[in-house]
């Protein structure tokens, strides 16, 4: 029994002297791996037990870049909004998304919604997390957003990584992604099913709290290198029928917990769409949502076409819609969108009482 405890306390002793001298060298910058988080970031939480990942409630966060700097905050119920309401006498909107509705690199002020009600008249609730995939864009309104009075509902697609982050079986694999642990649908259509895929709570709490888990998690994902996005791939052409079928499925579920509420769902593009459709022509992904969209009632705008002729940017180039260090919306691509959405929309959508207010 004493030989157990020598081993145990030699061990203990060797752990203590690696995660010392690992956080040294994480310390002065001769180990690239990333240090441990302890409580998270602050602002964004990857366990959340319902969506996965969420905001921290009443946070903020200064996040800077190479090219942009912007200043976030959240409100009482981890939404990147000002404070709301539950109950409003006054038509309200729904908006739904992953970073691009949330505003990744930029201020509220500027962002796709914020401009949407500063020309509509009307207040717009975005409920958009980065890291959401189309399901928990879902989870997300039936368990959070449906609570606010709302007439209609804006969701959108990226396909740039959307359709991957749909599928357990492909974000499952992604070894250098930790938001990968969120809920999926899982089966076959149409029986599709709920799965809450979560990291193992002591992996979680190790790489939480260990320089030493978190250098050895790096040499795992250095000698898995599969990128997040395949860097020549466009989801405008290039998904499955597996794809369209969990899409399908998230919008018809969607299309029920809204209530005969309006619905629309905007097609997002990246500066990669734009090439392959030079080299491809249009792009099939909206012409096969179109007919899911128009069973379900839903209106269907997309950007990729819109953004090419859309007389926002006299010069026509797509490349102004975009960061230069980073494929999310800069300002101008926001503006651009929300323009094109209110224009495509029209009062019909956002009814007859909001008018131009540019």
């Amino acid at each position: 029994m004493t030989r157990v405890w020598t081993w145990l306390a030699i061990l203990v002793a060797t752990l203590g002297l690696l995660e010392a001298g690992t956080f040294l060298l994480v310390s002065v910058g001769l180990l690239g791996s990333a240090p441990p988080r302890y409580g998270g970031t602050g602002f964004w939480q990857g366990h959340h037990p319902d969506f996965g990942v969420w905001h921290e409630p009443n946070a903020q966060l200064q996040h800077a870049t190479k090219c942009f700097t912007a200043h976030y905050t959240t409100n009482s119920v981890g939404a990147r909004d000002i404070e709301r309401e539950p109950s409003s006498a006054e038509p309200r909107v729904v908006v739904l998304g992953d970073s691009f509705l949330e505003g990744w690199g930029v201020v509220a002020s500027q962002r796709f919604s914020n401009v949407l009600e500063r020309d509509t008249g009307l207040a717009h609730l975005n409920f958009a997390m980065a890291h959401f995939s189309p399901y928990q864009q879902l989870v997300v309104y039936e368990r959070l957003a449906s609570r606010f009075d709302h007439d209609a509902v804006i969701t959108s697609l990226a396909p740039i990584n959307d359709f991957r982050d749909l599928d357990l079986d492909s974000a499952s694999t992604m070894a250098r992604y930790e938001y990968k642990y969120r809920p999926y649908l899982i089966g076959e259509p149409p029986a599709f099913e709920h799965l809450d895929y979560r990291e193992p709570p002591v992996r979680r709490e190790l790489r939480r709290t260990s320089y030493l888990f978190n250098a050895l998690l790096q040499v795992v994902r250095d000698r898995r290198t599969e990128p997040l996005t395949d860097p020549d791939a466009s989801g405008y052409y290039d998904f499955s029928e597996r794809d369209l079928s969990l899409f399908e499925a998230v919008l018809t579920r969607l299309a029920t917990a809204a209530q005969g509420k309006r619905i629309a769902l905007v097609l997002i593009p990246t500066l990669k769409d734009f090439e392959r459709r030079s080299t491809s022509g249009p792009a099939p992904l909206s012409i096969r949502l179109t007919t899911v969209t128009d069973r379900l009632g839903i209106e269907l705008v997309d950007l990729l076409p819109a953004m090419i002729d859309f007389r926002f940017n006299p010069s026509l180039d797509p490349t102004g819609y975009f960061f230069p260090c980073d494929y999310h919306w800069s300002p101008a691509g926001n503006r651009a969108a929300a323009r094109i959405v209110r224009q495509s929309l029209g009062a019909g959508f956002f009814g007859a009482e909001s008018g131009d207010r540019e």
